[in-house]
Protein backbone atom coordinates (compact mmCIF):
# COMPACT_ATOMS: atom_id res chain seq x y z
CA UNK A 1 0.00 0.00 0.00
CA UNK A 2 1.11 3.23 -0.94
CA UNK A 3 0.45 6.44 1.49
CA UNK A 4 0.14 10.09 -0.76
CA UNK A 5 0.22 13.33 1.31
CA UNK A 6 -1.04 16.47 -0.16
CA UNK A 7 -3.41 14.10 -2.68
CA UNK A 8 -5.23 17.42 -4.08
CA UNK A 9 -2.56 19.67 -4.92
CA UNK A 10 -0.78 19.96 -8.28
CA UNK A 11 1.83 17.08 -8.11
CA UNK A 12 -0.49 15.00 -5.85
CA UNK A 13 -3.12 14.79 -8.10
CA UNK A 14 -1.12 13.86 -11.14
CA UNK A 15 0.98 11.31 -8.90
CA UNK A 16 -2.25 9.94 -7.72
CA UNK A 17 -3.20 9.90 -11.61
CA UNK A 18 -0.06 8.11 -12.66
CA UNK A 19 0.11 5.70 -9.18
CA UNK A 20 -3.65 4.32 -10.14
CA UNK A 21 -3.13 4.22 -14.08
CA UNK A 22 -0.03 2.11 -13.08
CA UNK A 23 -2.48 -0.14 -11.15
CA UNK A 24 -1.39 0.72 -7.87
CA UNK A 25 -4.01 0.84 -4.40
CA UNK A 26 -3.30 4.31 -2.79
CA UNK A 27 -4.35 6.20 0.35
CA UNK A 28 -4.76 9.87 -0.46
CA UNK A 29 -4.74 12.57 2.65
CA UNK A 30 -6.99 15.53 2.15
CA UNK A 31 -8.00 18.48 4.21
CA UNK A 32 -10.72 19.82 2.35
CA UNK A 33 -13.66 17.22 1.01
CA UNK A 34 -14.66 20.05 -1.97
CA UNK A 35 -10.72 19.79 -3.41
CA UNK A 36 -11.12 15.87 -3.99
CA UNK A 37 -14.05 17.08 -6.29
CA UNK A 38 -11.00 19.06 -8.56
CA UNK A 39 -9.18 15.87 -8.48
CA UNK A 40 -12.25 14.20 -10.06
CA UNK A 41 -12.49 16.88 -12.95
CA UNK A 42 -8.58 16.35 -13.14
CA UNK A 43 -8.67 12.57 -13.38
CA UNK A 44 -11.61 13.06 -16.53
CA UNK A 45 -9.49 15.51 -18.47
CA UNK A 46 -6.44 13.08 -18.78
CA UNK A 47 -9.20 9.98 -19.74
CA UNK A 48 -11.89 8.71 -20.05
CA UNK A 49 -11.26 5.68 -17.87
CA UNK A 50 -11.29 7.95 -14.82
CA UNK A 51 -14.15 6.71 -12.33
CA UNK A 52 -12.43 3.38 -12.56
CA UNK A 53 -8.90 4.96 -11.35
CA UNK A 54 -10.52 6.49 -8.71
CA UNK A 55 -12.13 3.90 -7.39
CA UNK A 56 -8.49 2.65 -6.32
CA UNK A 57 -7.73 5.62 -3.88
CA UNK A 58 -9.05 5.91 -0.43
CA UNK A 59 -9.17 9.28 0.65
CA UNK A 60 -7.98 10.30 4.50
CA UNK A 61 -8.91 13.46 5.95
CA UNK A 62 -5.89 14.43 8.24
CA UNK A 63 -3.87 17.04 9.13
CA UNK A 64 0.01 16.99 9.03
CA UNK A 65 -0.41 18.70 12.48
CA UNK A 66 -2.27 15.49 14.02
CA UNK A 67 0.62 12.78 14.63
CA UNK A 68 -1.99 9.98 15.50
CA UNK A 69 -3.75 10.78 12.63
CA UNK A 70 -0.71 10.31 10.49
CA UNK A 71 -0.20 6.93 12.43
CA UNK A 72 -3.30 5.62 11.90
CA UNK A 73 -3.28 6.54 8.32
CA UNK A 74 0.35 4.54 7.86
CA UNK A 75 -1.47 1.34 8.99
CA UNK A 76 0.05 -1.10 6.65
CA UNK A 77 1.70 1.22 3.89
CA UNK A 78 4.94 0.34 2.95
CA UNK A 79 6.18 3.46 0.95
CA UNK A 80 5.11 7.24 1.16
CA UNK A 81 5.48 10.53 -1.25
CA UNK A 82 5.35 13.62 0.89
CA UNK A 83 4.19 16.38 -1.58
CA UNK A 84 2.06 18.31 1.45
CA UNK A 85 3.09 21.49 1.41
CA UNK A 86 1.92 25.11 2.18
CA UNK A 87 3.30 28.25 -0.56
CA UNK A 88 2.83 31.82 1.01
CA UNK A 89 5.08 34.88 0.43
CA UNK A 90 2.89 36.55 2.79
CA UNK A 91 5.58 37.34 6.05
CA UNK A 92 1.97 37.02 8.27
CA UNK A 93 2.37 33.34 7.44
CA UNK A 94 5.74 32.88 8.16
CA UNK A 95 4.83 30.74 11.38
CA UNK A 96 2.13 28.63 9.74
CA UNK A 97 3.92 27.73 7.02
CA UNK A 98 6.77 26.56 9.43
CA UNK A 99 3.91 24.73 11.35
CA UNK A 100 2.98 22.32 8.31
CA UNK A 101 6.36 22.39 5.92
CA UNK A 102 9.04 21.31 9.03
CA UNK A 103 6.82 20.45 11.82
CA UNK A 104 4.61 18.56 10.20
CA UNK A 105 7.01 17.13 7.96
CA UNK A 106 8.96 15.45 11.27
CA UNK A 107 4.96 14.28 12.74
CA UNK A 108 5.24 12.52 9.19
CA UNK A 109 8.72 10.97 9.38
CA UNK A 110 7.95 10.19 13.17
CA UNK A 111 5.06 8.23 12.01
CA UNK A 112 6.95 6.76 9.37
CA UNK A 113 9.36 5.58 11.53
CA UNK A 114 7.22 4.14 14.06
CA UNK A 115 5.17 1.86 11.29
CA UNK A 116 8.32 1.11 10.06
CA UNK A 117 7.77 2.58 6.36
CA UNK A 118 9.76 0.91 3.55
CA UNK A 119 11.08 3.96 1.56
CA UNK A 120 9.64 8.21 1.86
CA UNK A 121 9.95 10.06 -1.54
CA UNK A 122 10.00 13.95 -0.25
CA UNK A 123 8.99 16.65 -2.23
CA UNK A 124 10.96 19.64 -1.81
CA UNK A 125 11.54 22.77 -3.96
CA UNK A 126 14.70 24.56 -5.43
CA UNK A 127 13.74 27.07 -2.65
CA UNK A 128 15.63 25.18 -0.23
CA UNK A 129 19.42 24.94 -2.52
CA UNK A 130 21.37 27.50 -2.70
CA UNK A 131 22.13 30.19 -5.16
CA UNK A 132 24.19 30.14 -8.21
CA UNK A 133 27.85 30.92 -7.86
CA UNK A 134 29.69 32.97 -10.64
CA UNK A 135 26.30 32.26 -12.99
CA UNK A 136 26.64 28.95 -12.82
CA UNK A 137 23.74 26.47 -12.95
CA UNK A 138 22.12 25.25 -9.78
CA UNK A 139 22.50 21.39 -9.29
CA UNK A 140 22.09 18.94 -6.16
CA UNK A 141 25.61 19.87 -4.88
CA UNK A 142 24.87 23.83 -4.21
CA UNK A 143 24.19 24.08 -0.59
CA UNK A 144 21.58 25.92 1.27
CA UNK A 145 22.79 29.39 2.71
CA UNK A 146 21.16 31.70 5.34
CA UNK A 147 20.95 35.61 4.76
CA UNK A 148 18.57 38.25 3.90
CA UNK A 149 16.94 37.10 0.71
CA UNK A 150 16.03 33.86 2.24
CA UNK A 151 11.98 33.57 2.15
CA UNK A 152 10.63 31.91 4.92
CA UNK A 153 8.70 29.24 2.27
CA UNK A 154 13.00 28.53 1.98
CA UNK A 155 13.32 28.10 5.01
CA UNK A 156 10.86 26.36 5.89
CA UNK A 157 11.34 23.59 3.24
CA UNK A 158 15.06 23.66 3.75
CA UNK A 159 14.05 22.88 8.06
CA UNK A 160 11.81 19.83 6.27
CA UNK A 161 14.24 18.67 4.66
CA UNK A 162 16.47 18.39 7.65
CA UNK A 163 13.62 16.54 9.29
CA UNK A 164 13.64 13.88 6.24
CA UNK A 165 17.83 13.05 6.36
CA UNK A 166 17.30 12.78 10.11
CA UNK A 167 14.66 10.04 10.02
CA UNK A 168 16.94 8.68 7.37
CA UNK A 169 19.79 8.84 9.96
CA UNK A 170 17.23 6.60 11.97
CA UNK A 171 16.10 4.08 9.51
CA UNK A 172 13.96 5.05 7.20
CA UNK A 173 15.45 4.75 3.22
CA UNK A 174 14.52 8.49 1.76
CA UNK A 175 14.68 10.17 -1.59
CA UNK A 176 14.54 14.16 -2.37
CA UNK A 177 13.31 15.60 -5.17
CA UNK A 178 13.95 19.30 -5.74
CA UNK A 179 11.47 20.76 -8.89
CA UNK A 180 11.55 24.06 -10.31
CA UNK A 181 8.12 25.95 -10.85
CA UNK A 182 6.09 23.36 -11.90
CA UNK A 183 3.84 23.39 -14.56
CA UNK A 184 0.78 21.65 -14.81
CA UNK A 185 -3.71 21.73 -14.81
CA UNK A 186 -4.51 23.59 -11.48
CA UNK A 187 -7.06 25.80 -10.35
CA UNK A 188 -6.61 29.02 -11.64
CA UNK A 189 -5.48 30.81 -7.93
CA UNK A 190 -3.34 27.89 -6.50
CA UNK A 191 0.46 26.79 -7.63
CA UNK A 192 1.63 28.05 -11.07
CA UNK A 193 -2.35 28.28 -12.06
CA UNK A 194 -1.78 32.37 -10.80
CA UNK A 195 0.82 32.78 -13.52
CA UNK A 196 -1.74 31.55 -16.17
CA UNK A 197 -4.11 33.57 -14.63
CA UNK A 198 -2.39 37.03 -14.54
CA UNK A 199 -1.92 36.42 -18.68
CA UNK A 200 -5.45 35.95 -18.53
CA UNK A 201 -6.27 39.15 -16.74
CA UNK A 202 -4.41 41.01 -19.14
CA UNK A 203 -0.90 41.74 -17.08
CA UNK A 204 0.83 44.26 -19.35
CA UNK A 205 4.02 43.55 -17.68
CA UNK A 206 6.42 41.10 -17.06
CA UNK A 207 9.74 41.02 -14.46
CA UNK A 208 13.25 40.96 -15.47
CA UNK A 209 14.38 37.42 -13.79
CA UNK A 210 14.55 33.66 -14.93
CA UNK A 211 14.22 30.70 -13.36
CA UNK A 212 13.23 27.41 -14.53
CA UNK A 213 10.02 24.91 -15.27
CA UNK A 214 9.33 21.68 -14.83
CA UNK A 215 6.22 19.47 -16.41
CA UNK A 216 4.09 18.06 -13.47
CA UNK A 217 3.68 14.89 -15.17
CA UNK A 218 7.75 14.72 -15.46
CA UNK A 219 7.44 15.11 -11.47
CA UNK A 220 4.99 12.62 -11.15
CA UNK A 221 6.65 10.07 -13.24
CA UNK A 222 10.10 10.76 -11.95
CA UNK A 223 8.54 10.26 -7.86
CA UNK A 224 7.87 6.72 -9.25
CA UNK A 225 10.46 5.80 -10.98
CA UNK A 226 12.79 7.08 -7.73
CA UNK A 227 10.86 5.09 -5.61
CA UNK A 228 10.73 1.84 -8.04
CA UNK A 229 14.66 2.10 -8.14
CA UNK A 230 17.27 0.93 -5.58
CA UNK A 231 18.29 4.81 -5.13
CA UNK A 232 17.85 5.90 -1.12
CA UNK A 233 19.39 9.08 0.92
CA UNK A 234 19.85 10.65 -2.44
CA UNK A 235 18.50 14.37 -3.65
CA UNK A 236 17.68 15.05 -7.19
CA UNK A 237 17.13 18.04 -8.82
CA UNK A 238 14.40 18.35 -11.67
CA UNK A 239 13.80 20.99 -14.46
CA UNK A 240 12.56 20.58 -17.61
CA UNK A 241 14.29 23.81 -19.01
CA UNK A 242 15.15 27.70 -18.22
CA UNK A 243 13.34 30.62 -19.27
CA UNK A 244 13.05 33.92 -18.52
CA UNK A 245 9.97 35.10 -17.38
CA UNK A 246 9.11 37.19 -20.27
CA UNK A 247 9.68 34.24 -22.73
CA UNK A 248 7.46 32.11 -20.17
CA UNK A 249 4.84 34.29 -20.19
CA UNK A 250 4.76 34.92 -24.32
CA UNK A 251 4.52 31.18 -24.77
CA UNK A 252 1.53 31.34 -21.73
CA UNK A 253 0.11 33.95 -23.96
CA UNK A 254 0.15 32.12 -27.40
CA UNK A 255 -0.86 28.96 -25.96
CA UNK A 256 -4.11 31.23 -24.29
CA UNK A 257 -4.63 33.26 -27.57
CA UNK A 258 -4.19 36.47 -25.65
CA UNK A 259 -1.66 39.41 -25.44
CA UNK A 260 1.72 38.69 -23.93
CA UNK A 261 2.74 41.53 -21.44
CA UNK A 262 5.31 43.89 -23.29
CA UNK A 263 6.41 46.28 -20.83
CA UNK A 264 9.52 44.70 -18.40
CA UNK A 265 9.64 45.96 -15.03
CA UNK A 266 13.38 47.23 -13.45
CA UNK A 267 14.23 45.80 -10.30
CA UNK A 268 14.05 49.52 -8.75
CA UNK A 269 9.92 49.41 -9.71
CA UNK A 270 9.21 46.40 -7.63
CA UNK A 271 10.98 47.27 -5.03
CA UNK A 272 8.71 50.32 -4.73
CA UNK A 273 6.13 48.39 -5.73
CA UNK A 274 6.52 45.43 -2.85
CA UNK A 275 6.93 48.84 -0.09
CA UNK A 276 3.61 50.66 -1.41
CA UNK A 277 2.00 47.71 -1.56
CA UNK A 278 2.79 46.72 1.55
CA UNK A 279 1.52 50.16 3.60
CA UNK A 280 -2.20 49.98 1.39
CA UNK A 281 -2.64 46.32 2.25
CA UNK A 282 -1.62 46.87 6.25
CA UNK A 283 -4.18 50.06 6.03
CA UNK A 284 -6.97 48.13 3.95
CA UNK A 285 -6.16 44.92 6.67
CA UNK A 286 -5.67 42.97 3.56
CA UNK A 287 -2.90 40.27 2.31
CA UNK A 288 -0.49 42.45 0.02
CA UNK A 289 -0.48 40.89 -3.55
CA UNK A 290 3.43 41.78 -3.61
CA UNK A 291 5.97 41.60 -0.80
CA UNK A 292 9.82 41.16 -0.87
CA UNK A 293 10.40 37.56 -1.67
CA UNK A 294 7.81 37.38 -4.61
CA UNK A 295 9.09 40.94 -5.90
CA UNK A 296 12.84 39.31 -5.49
CA UNK A 297 12.33 36.44 -6.49
CA UNK A 298 10.60 37.79 -9.48
CA UNK A 299 13.76 39.69 -10.73
CA UNK A 300 16.21 36.88 -9.88
CA UNK A 301 18.22 35.34 -12.57
CA UNK A 302 18.79 31.01 -11.51
CA UNK A 303 19.85 28.65 -13.94
CA UNK A 304 19.18 24.90 -12.68
CA UNK A 305 20.50 21.45 -14.21
CA UNK A 306 18.60 18.06 -13.89
CA UNK A 307 21.56 16.25 -15.43
CA UNK A 308 22.22 14.00 -12.33
CA UNK A 309 18.41 12.83 -12.69
CA UNK A 310 18.60 12.99 -16.79
CA UNK A 311 21.67 10.44 -16.92
CA UNK A 312 20.66 8.21 -14.10
CA UNK A 313 17.38 7.06 -15.94
CA UNK A 314 18.16 7.70 -18.86
CA UNK A 315 15.58 10.61 -19.16
CA UNK A 316 13.82 12.79 -21.28
CA UNK A 317 11.69 16.04 -20.03
CA UNK A 318 8.60 17.37 -21.27
CA UNK A 319 9.38 20.67 -23.67
CA UNK A 320 7.80 23.58 -21.34
CA UNK A 321 6.14 24.58 -24.49
CA UNK A 322 4.00 20.94 -24.04
CA UNK A 323 3.47 21.69 -20.66
CA UNK A 324 2.27 25.12 -21.33
CA UNK A 325 -0.71 24.19 -23.97
CA UNK A 326 -1.60 20.91 -21.17
CA UNK A 327 -1.84 23.97 -18.83
CA UNK A 328 -4.11 25.78 -21.13
CA UNK A 329 -6.00 23.35 -22.98
CA UNK A 330 -7.17 21.98 -19.10
CA UNK A 331 -7.66 26.20 -18.40
CA UNK A 332 -10.60 26.31 -21.27
CA UNK A 333 -11.86 23.04 -20.56
CA UNK A 334 -13.13 24.06 -16.77
CA UNK A 335 -14.52 27.61 -18.19
CA UNK A 336 -16.97 25.54 -20.53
Amino acid sequence: MILVTGGTGLVGSHLLFHLTEKGEKVKAIYRNSSSIEEVKRLFRFYTEDADRLLERIQWIEAELSDYFALEEALRGVKQVYHSAAMVSFNPRESDKMLEVNTQGTAHLMNACLKCQVKKVCYVSSVASLGKSVDGRQIDEMVEWQPDDYRSAYSYSKFRAEMEVWRASKEGVPVVIVNPTVIIGPVNWLRSSGRLFYSIKRGMPFYPGGATGFVDVRDVAKALALLMESEVMNERYLLNGENLSFKTFFTMVARAMQLRPPKIKVSRLVTELGWRANLVLCFIAGKAPAITKDSARSAQASSKYSAEKFRQQFNYTFIPIKDAIENSAAWFKAIEK
